[in-house]
């Protein structure tokens, strides 16, 4: 795997830093009062893992000195990616090697608005200068208005190439259908090892650039479990006839395959950044917004969050350059587990002039929700929700154990909806024994604060989780799994692929 062609250009008031990483274009933009230094750092961080996994030896261009500080730490931090999941193998760095010192003063904190970020900005007030916010990770970056196609336009090549190797539902029945032989072909070598994605994109990128500039896709019949939004449904009443409906194909495809394809623009981000800009000067910090289309770049390996996360803030820190970096924790030193970002891990990936702190695992989720509830300030910018970077929808798990915490401390002015009857936090499911600290987190608080529905309500949760990891035992130990096999493989067949996580899968 090589890194080459690193780039750097300007337009309006952002700069983009761009290198060519196993063929595909990994690109940060910034603030052009951000100035970035020409190193391979950042591009080596992102590259790791994805070399990791193919088993391939990772080039650096040697245009691009790479820190001697940084590559010796990667030798000890492969051991540990390759302990934890040996199916991340240890690989060979080649790289020119040239001491890496900070490009600007002060600290930064990575921000997303949520419970973890926000406690560690209050927590080390004093010493961050700046807080980054990036968009691109967990939420995938937007299209231009280009059409029919591009690979650009693909955010998860795995999970859009399981689907029409799978073909499970009518859409993709089509779609696999409309795909040239050649494509068919390289969709089933990728499916085989996620090797060779390049070559699949390009297809890809082709035939569905083809299939948007042709003739209406649309069938009710076709998109009949497809939820169409308002703007394709607009269009589809309206969809004039005798010509080539590239827009209205295009949205169809975007609803049918909302995760796999890239959806134009929104004004989410830029409100997402006015909004935490503001919550920023507040507290006489720095704002500084960073986008990035490693979303794509990580699935295109089909690597999970979980995963790619420490290289992927190592590789937005290591642009930046400044001398202090806190990654916030999610999980206290009781809680901890192998993750991406890890306070074993997340040190590793400083050079010489960057020390990388993992901070806030001291306190549980809980005690982090407290600490915010006293802020007002804080507290009003508390956004924790995948669903939209903006509101807090109140229905999903991420909201739902927030709000329960800040209801048992009676906070006032909460950025949520009111909290649903106990009847609904009674069915709230425990996905895993991480997730059930929290639930007896907030159980612990429930007793505390002496109220008893919530209590009760929180209890019957873990007594369910309870009864079902009892069965999954049984299941383990009488059945040998069987039961275990048939629920992963119908689980597959409707969610996609299984991603390659910081451990093996359970048997």
């Amino acid at each position: 795997m090589q890194v080459t062609n690193w780039k750097i250009s300007e337009q309006d008031d952002t700069v983009e830093v761009s290198a060519e990483v196993d063929g595909f274009c990994l690109w940060y933009r910034l603030p052009r009062s951000y100035p970035v230094a020409r190193a391979g750092d950042p591009f080596l961080a992102a590259a790791l893992l994805p070399a990791m996994l193919r088993g391939e030896k990772l080039e650096v261009d040697p245009r691009l000195p790479v820190s001697p500080k940084l590559l010796k730490n990667l030798a000890l931090l492969q051991e540990i990616h390759h302990s934890w999941n040996p199916v991340l193998k240890i690989i060979p760095i080649s790289a020119q090697t040239s001491a890496s010192w900070p490009v600007r003063q002060g600290a930064m904190s990575f921000f997303s608005g949520g419970v973890d970020s926000t406690y560690t900005l209050l927590k080390r007030i004093k010493e961050i200068s700046h807080i980054v916010f990036i968009q691109g990770f967990d939420f995938f970056a937007g299209r231009g208005k280009d059409l029919p196609f591009s690979m650009a336009d693909i955010s998860d090549l795995a999970q859009i190439a399981y689907k029409l190797d799978v073909a499970s539902d009518a859409v993709s029945v089509f779609v696999r259908n409309a795909l040239s032989e050649s494509t068919r072909q390289a969709l089933s070598r990728y499916r085989d090892s996620c090797s060779d994605p390049g070559t699949l994109e390009k297809a890809l990128a082709v035939d569905l650039g083809k299939l948007i500039a042709g003739p209406p896709v649309y069938r009710e019949e076709r998109f009949a479990g497809v939820r169409l939004r308002p703007e394709t449904r607009r269009l589809l009443e309206r969809a004039p006839e005798g010509k080539s409906p590239e827009r209205l194909n295009r949205l169809l495809l975007e609803d049918a395959y909302p995760l796999e394809i890239t959806r134009e623009k929104s004004a989410v981000y830029p409100t997402a950044i006015e909004r935490n800009a503001s919550f920023a000067r507040g507290l006489g910090k720095s704002l500084v917004p960073v986008e990035t289309n490693h979303f794509p770049f990580g699935y295109r390996y089909n690597l999970s969050r979980n995963l790619s996360q420490g290289g992927a803030l190592a590789s937005v820190a290591l642009l930046l350059g400044f001398p202090r970096v806190f990654i916030p924790s999610s999980y206290s030193y009781s809680q901890l587990f192998p993750l991406g970002s890890h306070p074993l891990t997340d040190p590793l990936w400083a050079n010489e002039g960057m020390e990388i702190i993992h901070a806030g695992s001291e306190a549980r989720r809980v005690d982090k929700v407290m600490r915010i509830a006293e802020h007002d300030q804080a507290l009003a910018n508390l956004r924790v929700c995948f669903n939209d970077m903006n509101v807090n929808c109140g229905k999903c798990q991420k909201c739902l154990r927030t709000m329960i915490p800040l209801k048992l401390l009676r906070a006032a002015a909460v950025p949520f909806p009111p909290l649903p009857p106990t009847a609904v936090i009674r069915k709230m499911r425990i996905s895993g024994d991480i997730e059930l600290n929290f639930f007896q987190d907030n159980l612990d608080l429930a007793m505390k604060s002496g109220d008893d529905e919530l209590r009760d309500a929180l209890r019957s949760c873990m007594a369910r989780y309870e009864r079902q990891r009892l069965f999954k035992e049984a299941d383990r130990v009488i059945l040998r799994g069987l039961i275990r096999r048939v629920l992963r493989a119908r689980a597959n067949t409707a969610q996609g692929m299984q991603r390659i996580d910081t451990t093996p899968p359970r048997d």
